[in-house]
Parts: structure tokens; C-alpha cells; sequence
């Protein structure tokens, strides 16, 4: 729902985060807050994660590598959707979908301000589990 999503004048610098995988190569930063925050239930976050992922999607213009983009295993597991990996520990870096939006896992990310929570639920339809939280719940991508 659109109230749900900040619009950009609403993104504040204040809410920044760093990334580091696991061998530290491979490093990101974002700003600002994010398009959207929620838990993703789809089969690919499930799959890869064992259970729903708990992400944030940014503007490219609030993404920005640190270091060791050259070390990072891209791979299109749906057309025009990469999934991004550290080519030496394997750690989740990040998603790019269609639309353009860089899809961060929240668990990973140190924030130096306010911790960006969740706010949805999406793909809730394909749950393994179900959330007793009173966040909305969207069987697909919210509109």
C-alpha cells in the first residue's frame, strides 16, 4: 500500500547502512530511506534462504559499492532479475530486479541511525510459515 512507501522527499539521509560479506571483500553502502522494507516470502527468498528474507529495496542513486564489486558472482535467476553473491565466502550481497531497485538484507546491514524494520508482508500466499504480526499481508507485489 502507498502508505507503506516513503516517497523520495521523505527518504532522509539520516538512515544509513554498510554491508560487509562474510570474507569482508565484498562491501556496499545505502542512504536515505528505503522504496520498501518487508518480509519476502517468494519461493526464491525461501529456497535460498530456508524461510522468508528480510530485505529493504533501494534506488540505485542510494546504492553504492565500497569495495570488491569485481568479486561478486552475478547471476540471472529470472529475466532481468540478478541475484549477486560473493564469489569467494558465498555470502548473499544483494538483488537487482527489473524495475532497477537494489534489494539489501536487512539482517546484514549495520545501520549508523535509526534501523530500518520491515513494514510488509509480500508473496505471503506462498508462506511456508505463518506471521502473527499485524504487518499487511501481500500475496503478491503490493500495488
Amino acid at each position: 500500500h502507498a502508505q507503506n512507501t516513503p516517497s523520495p522527499s521523505q527518504r532522509t539521509t539520516k538512515m544509513a547502512a554498510t554491508y560487509e560479506c562474510l570474507c569482508k571483500k565484498v562491501g556496499f553502502e545505502v542512504s536515505g530511506a528505503p522504496a520498501m522494507s518487508c518480509y519476502c516470502h517468494c519461493d526464491h527468498c525461501q529456497t535460498y534462504g530456508g524461510d522468508c528474507a528480510k530485505v529493504a529495496a533501494y534506488p540505485a542513486e542510494q546504492f553504492k559499492y565500497t569495495k570488491g564489486e569485481s568479486e561478486l558472482i552475478k547471476y540471472e535467476h529470472t529475466p532481468k532479475k540478478f541475484r549477486m553473491t560473493c564469489k569467494n565466502c558465498g555470502s548473499f550481497v544483494h538483488n537487482i530486479l527489473p524495475n532497477g531497485l537494489y534489494i539489501a538484507p536487512l539482517g546484514g546491514l549495520k545501520f549508523s541511525g535509526d534501523r530500518v524494520q520491515p513494514t510488509m508482508h509480500i508473496f505471503y500466499k506462498e508462506r511456508t510459515t505463518d506471521a502473527s504480526d499485524s504487518l499487511t499481508k501481500h500475496d503478491g507485489w503490493p500495488a
